[in-house]
């Protein structure tokens, strides 16, 4: 059963369009990549689909509801997350205070979802009272998700999650991505190690030019050729 779609979607930046006629599919508890070459629009359909921009053509459907051109917080009611690349914590705070700021809009005792977020990211609940930015890239990455998941989402967007990680770190935010996922959580990735994403991801799609070029499961899209000396290195 389909948790969003996104129907032949155009987007961008005031006069410059970035997003052509975009469509893509998660089904509830997926795990989806999109990859592609850098300024192929992966960042601007994630951005579309949380509502920091508004389409010019097309429909967006999350949980039956029609979120095309809806603000960020109405969406986030609506039960999805996002994580920027960047500036996805509050470095100034600690760990705990970075989730209770997650838990924004939540009028009750939330301290049971801590304690699921620190069973999710054990090293979080060691780094509990440490200043987040202090911490590793690594174990920032895992703060910025689990405060995303404290309002018990039904969608989690990560943009670009293992960026600028060692390949043992990156490998960690992977095999964290597929506890939260096994949860019940969809994710939809964008990522630039294509491999490593793909190899988790019940489906993939791949954007070039703004448009989508291929879509099929992570394992196929794997072990195509094309896509190989395309989008992954040989």
């Amino acid at each position: 059963m389909s948790l969003l779609t996104v129907e032949q979607v155009t987007s961008g930046y005031g006069d410059m369009e970035v997003l052509h006629d975009v469509s893509i599919v998660v089904n509830v508890q997926e795990i989806v990549t999109i990859i592609g070459p850098n300024g192929a629009g992966k960042s601007t359909l994630m951005k579309t689909i949380f509502g920091l921009l508004k389409p010019t053509t097309g429909a967006i459907q999350f949980a039956e509801h029609g979120i095309d051109g809806l603000s960020p917080d109405r969406i986030v009611r609506l039960g999805m997350a996002y994580v920027p690349q960047v500036e996805n914590v509050f470095p100034s705070l600690t760990v705990r205070e970075n989730l209770e700021m997650g838990a924004f809009i939540r009028n009750d005792d939330f301290s049971d979802r801590i304690s699921e977020m620190f069973a999710l990211f054990p090293v979080l609940e060691r780094r509990g009272k440490q200043q987040v930015g202090k911490m590793s890239g690594g174990e920032r990455q895992m703060v910025a998700m689990a405060r995303a998941l404290m309002l018990n989402p039904q969608l989690i967007l990560l943009d670009e999650p293992s960026a600028a990680l060692a390949p043992n770190l990156a490998q960690v935010i992977f095999e964290r991505i597929v506890a939260v996922n096994e949860t019940g959580v969809a994710i939809l990735i964008v990522e630039q190690n294509a491999k490593g994403s793909l190899g988790l991801s019940d489906r993939g799609y791949v954007l070039a030019g703004g448009c989508n070029r291929f879509t099929d499961t992570g394992e196929n899209l794997l072990a195509n050729e094309e896509i190989g000396q395309l989008y992954l290195g040989g």
